[in-house]
């Protein structure tokens, strides 16, 4: 098949499950209820979830200047900032698309060779994916019993909770059984599985991960590293926390019920779908359901949370490119775009 018939006929499924995702949300839902909601909503938390967000970003820019300093390179951390923020929005139409339009962004006005700059994005997928484990675990600690319900919810085709009985908590008591057996066989038979031709592919991944984590050891500013990582999930956190105060429904939910809805709007995000919409809206709605709201207040607090920062998402990632393209005005007299020539990569960054 034509690669690119076939990436068409990907994104339209992708695009296909978040109508369908938004429909389920949406479809028993009283339209005149979720105006009133986001009429009445105090929007100076919805702004003050804006601002968190963009921090964030800031602080993944920082992030990723550290992580370049190793290499060799000495980057603009405003440069680093606003690339981030042009993936950040090339996401929300293409899933996936950001990590190459934030390199190749940084790539034209820093000239780091855009290969480096993509092995250090895949390392900080591999640390985000560590701290969504860890959100996780915190989830299943404070709210192990409502994550049973949520689950119980969205696997049931009529959403009654009480459809299935028991079949949330025998659906995960499968799922931790199924991984531990893995685990022990991985275990006993490691040589075996390690070095056979077809684990040849996850065995480089994971040599490669783990070369990356080792890096972030070897770093002259390792502990601002992990400041800036804990600094970005808390913010991921707190701008959803503080939405709560936003409307009446949600003001009186505490910060452990927090973490069930940050869990659930992050996996509505992980999904291949533009953007999160409709995985985000319908996750968080059930979790929100879970907790006691009603369908229309869940609804209204999963909108304006998506809406408000993927509108700040639209507003950095536009304000990013206007940046960028100015700093690389600045610097074509002087310097050819793409790639510096091999010699010169070792010697750093250009800005």
């Amino acid at each position: 098949m034509n690669p690119r018939l076939k990436n068409t006929i990907k994104y339209l499924l992708f695009v296909g499950l978040g109508g369908l995702l938004l429909w389920l949300a949406f479809r028993s839902a009283d339209p005149q209820k979720l105006l009133d909601d986001l009429k009445h909503a105090h929007y100076g938390w919805v702004f003050l979830s804006m601002v968190l967000g963009w921090l964030a970003v800031i602080s993944r820019g920082y992030r990723w200047v550290i992580l370049l300093e190793p290499l060799g390179y000495k980057v603009n951390p405003w440069n680093a900032s606003h690339a981030v923020a042009v993936g950040y929005m090339a996401n929300l139409a293409v899933p996936r698309a950001g990590e190459l339009a934030r390199c190749t962004s940084l790539n034209q006005v820093e000239k780091v060779p855009v290969n480096q700059l993509f092995g250090t994005v895949i390392l900080e997928r591999a640390v985000d994916l560590v701290m969504m484990i860890i959100m996780i675990t915190l989830a299943v600690i404070f709210q192990w019993q409502n994550l049973l319900s949520l689950v119980e919810i969205t696997s049931s085709s009529n959403g009654n909770e009480g459809a299935s009985g028991g079949g949330s908590q025998m659906i995960l008591y499968i799922l931790f059984g199924a991984l531990f057996f893995f685990v022990l066989i991985f275990i006993l038979f490691r040589n075996r599985i390690i070095y056979h031709p077809r684990f040849a592919v996850v065995r480089n991944f994971w040599l490669g991960m783990k070369e990356g984590f080792k890096t972030i050891f070897r770093m002259k500013r390792t502990g601002m590293f992990f400041f800036h990582t804990l600094f970005i999930w808390t913010m991921y956190f707190m701008m959803v926390y503080v939405v709560f105060y936003a409307i009446p429904a949600t003001s009186g939910l505490t910060v452990r019920e927090c973490f069930l809805i940050q869990v659930a709007g992050s996996l509505g995000i992980v999904l291949p779908v533009p953007g999160g919409i409709g995985a985000y809206h319908f996750l968080v709605m059930s979790a929100l359901t879970v907790l006691g709201l009603t369908k229309e207040e869940g609804l209204s607090f999963a909108t304006i949370v998506h809406s408000s920062q993927t509108l700040m998402l639209l507003i950095t990632g536009l304000v990013g490119l206007i940046f960028l393209y100015f700093e690389r005005r600045k610097i074509k007299p002087n310097e050819p775009s793409g790639d510096p020539p091999k010699q010169d990569t070792a010697k750093g960054s250009a800005g």
